[in-house]
């Protein structure tokens, strides 16, 4: 089975030669001009193609405004990113500034944080995306489209891990890596704006482009793909009740996030907005709302920031792309009724233990693992079972890998942490002095994961069904949660759902026994 996908997987990265004027495309947004990758040769890469209106000015704080232009696009570089709160990071634990010995950090644990964490490029003029395309294979590929996280607070393409260009060309996928507003410019909560979350509207009109685009590109646009990681899983969430009958997207996948992450959205940021406005001051809630806008939207970018400081914006209820009532939406099917591919790691806070320590926090083994179940792992559960329950295909799985060269610190060991499948999805793991090699194991499993997603994304419906050795789709009752590098090993080991929802019924109840599952209550 192996040596045959491995055959495969060698002949779908045969190199090819890539005239730059054949890479010449024209889009809504001008004509982009492509280059090769900078590592697989057989793919073109079209940077930092800009999707809407450079969001300043009167657009800050607003939704997206479509951009369409005629002047040649340079797609050789990824854009900026969206300005948060990296770019003046007051954090203790700050990657670049804390004392290493104090977590007991490896050196692919370094490389690590530092990758989630970079010292990027930042615009306001940041709503930009990139889409990698392969040469040869199918004439219509399938798309897949990933949504970053960083807690709705940071985060942007330029993160090394999001590099599409080693999916592409492995899988015979077009690969699409979006840019949106995070923290205040992208979820200000302003009680008195009609649109509380417009970097959800930047996510939409992204999608939006690809739809219009990405036929040019040799994309298919009845096989695109919406899936990402944490915040980014809970924004395609998000974006399934938001637009529920008008997707655009064929399929979804959410890695570790679900809408709200199992906990209501607040009704506005309106402490935290006033706070900021009176900081500038802008005036607080006794000052007309129209006045303290336009004060807000003035102001230098750099001085906003700081004076946010180390408070954070994430997504609130605006009944438009953020709603109070999910649970409910949930029961009655008002999402849009779509194949799912949703799971979670197996130890998802593996990945904050450094953080804490570098805090002088200590915390036990127990808490980690609660915190894990209530965030991440009981959430995907419930979500798994609502779609389930509307009889719609969903596959399910928990990441246990596990490898030398992908452990953070040397003692305790981090486990199957929050992050650590994205770069295997990618092909994106980090290399350099001091990390080990990979081994022949987990060479296996990163193209077994590859190749399931893009399996789902080439097919929603019946990919996974039929991928290698058959995956089942997921029911709470029987074995079908897909147990990925369970035990380091490849292939479909399957769990039961009870072994790792046993724990959820006080937080975010799952039935084992019938129904949805879902509390309502909630």
């Amino acid at each position: 089975m192996n040596l045959v996908y491995l055959l495969s997987v060698l002949a779908a990265t045969k190199s090819y030669a890539l005239p730059l004027d054949e890479l010449l495309i024209s889009t809504s947004s001008g004509p982009v001009q492509g280059y090769p990758a900078t590592i697989e040769s057989n793919v073109a890469a079209y940077l930092g193609i800009p999707f809407a209106q450079p969001p300043v000015g009167h657009l800050r704080f607003q939704p997206p405004e479509r951009y369409r232009g005629k002047t040649l696009i340079d797609g050789r570089t990824i854009g900026y990113g969206c300005p948060s709160v990296t770019q003046f990071s007051t954090r203790d634990y700050d990657i670049h500034n804390f004392n290493i010995s104090l977590a007991n950090l490896t050196a692919q644990g370094i490389a690590t944080l530092s990758g989630y964490d970079p010292k990027a490029r930042f615009n306001e003029d940041c709503l930009n995306l990139n889409v990698w395309v392969p040469a040869g294979g199918e004439d219509k590929k399938a798309v897949m489209i990933y949504i970053y996280g960083g807690s709705y607070t940071n985060g942007n393409t330029q993160i090394p891990f999001y590099d599409g260009q080693h999916l592409a060309a492995h899988h015979d996928v077009i690969v699409v890596t979006l840019n949106y507003r995070v923290d205040i410019l992208g979820f200000h909560g302003d009680p008195a704006s009609l649109n509380h979350n417009p970097g959800f509207l930047d996510q939409r009109m992204a999608v939006e482009w690809v739809r219009d685009n990405i036929a040019k590109f040799g994309g298919h646009l009845s096989r695109i793909t919406l899936f990402g990681q944490s915040a980014g899983a809970a924004s395609v969430d998000s974006y399934a009740y938001t637009w529920a009958h008008n997707p655009i997207v064929s399929g979804l996948i959410m890695e570790s996030g679900v809408a709200g992450f199992g906990k209501p959205l607040p009704a506005n940021n309106a402490d935290k907005w006033y706070a900021v406005s009176k900081s500038l001051g802008c005036g607080d809630a006794a000052t007309p709302s129209s006045d303290l806008l336009s004060c807000m939207q003035k102001k230098n970018i750099t001085n906003l920031l700081r004076a946010k400081g180390s408070t954070t914006f994430k997504p609130t209820v605006d009944n438009i792309t953020g709603f109070s009532n999910y649970p409910a939406l949930a029961k009655a099917g008002d999402f849009t009724q779509i194949p799912l591919l949703i799971g979670n790691n197996d130890f998802e806070t593996g990945l904050y233990i450094p953080a804490s320590a570098l805090s002088n926090h200590t915390d036990t083994l127990p808490h980690w693992e609660a915190q894990a179940n209530t965030t991440f792992a009981c959430p995907a559960g419930a979500r798994a079972n609502i779609s389930a329950s509307h009889n719609l295909p969903v596959w399910r799985y928990r990441w246990f890998g596990n490898f030398p060269n992908t452990r953070l610190m040397t003692d305790p060991n981090s486990g199957a942490y929050h992050c650590s499948e994205v770069p295997f999805v990618f092909d994106t793991l980090p290399t350099g002095p001091g990390i080990p090699p990979d081994t022949e194991a987990e060479i296996l499993i990163r193209a077994y994961v590859q190749g399931a997603w893009a399996a789902f994304a080439k097919d929603p419906v019946h990919g996974l069904s039929n991928y290698e050795d058959g995956w089942p789709q997921y029911s709470p009752f029987v074995p079908s949660i897909i147990r990925l590098a369970y035990n380091n090993l490849t292939g479909t080991n399957l769990g039961l759902s009870s072994l790792y929802d046993s724990t959820c019924a006080s937080t975010y109840p799952i039935s084992t026994t019938g129904g949805s599952g879902y509390n309502t209550e909630l």
